[in-house]
């Protein structure tokens, strides 16, 4: 996910690093934090594979007194990134944070692979909410395995809890929806302005 982030925030324009760390931070917080070791770790690791490089600081649109090293993307580096914006195979338990990164960053796709991980991401989340509806489908099935614990705080727990993620995962689907309507409405009005 680190990876993604940090080529995700070179493709819009070179960063000093400090830079790369608070967007990154404030991207994903508040309670999960890219350490500095671990994206100085990180960095090293994208510049020596070439996919970063060290930038010009005059290229940074964000003026600095404070002294930080600045990358900016290679064409290797955007293969990557492209490569890592389509995977939908890999951290499929962490992939709701991970695509809410890519919705970001969806312009630098082609209009079809925008629709593409968008009708991915609602699949993604209908599953989520299949999944939780045939728990529920279980417990309304066999009353009999539930008898023993039905009028307990746990099952009232689990019963609020069931209907809570389905309530979030429907919002998601909801937003993904509107995502992709938007990116519908992009390719219309792009394909009127060629007529």
């Amino acid at each position: 996910m680190y990876e993604l982030l940090v080529l995700s925030l070179l493709m819009k324009f070179p960063l000093h690093a400090y830079l790369i760390s608070k967007i990154s931070n404030d991207t994903i917080g508040p309670w999960e934090q890219v350490s500095r070791g671990t994206l100085s770790t990180l960095l090293n690791k994208l510049e020596k594979a070439g996919l970063i490089q060290e930038a010009d600081p005059a290229t940074v649109p964000f003026p600095t007194e404070r002294p930080s090293r600045t990358f900016e993307i290679t064409n290797k580096g955007k293969d990557r990134f492209f490569e890592l914006m389509m995977d939908t195979k890999k951290n499929v338990g962490n992939y709701q944070k991970i695509f809410h990164i890519k919705a970001i960053y969806l312009e630098f796709l082609s209009e079809e692979d925008q629709i593409y991980l968008v009708n991915h991401y609602i699949k993604y989340c209908q599953t989520a909410i299949e999944h939780i509806k045939s728990q529920q489908l279980e417990f309304d099935e066999n009353p009999e395995q539930v008898k023993s614990i039905q009028g307990t705080s746990f099952y009232s727990a689990i019963k609020s809890l069931m209907r809570l993620n389905t309530e979030q995962w429907s919002l998601e689907k909801q937003w993904a929806t509107h995502l992709k309507e938007q990116i519908m409405m992009s390719i219309k009005n792009e394909k009127r302005k060629d007529y």
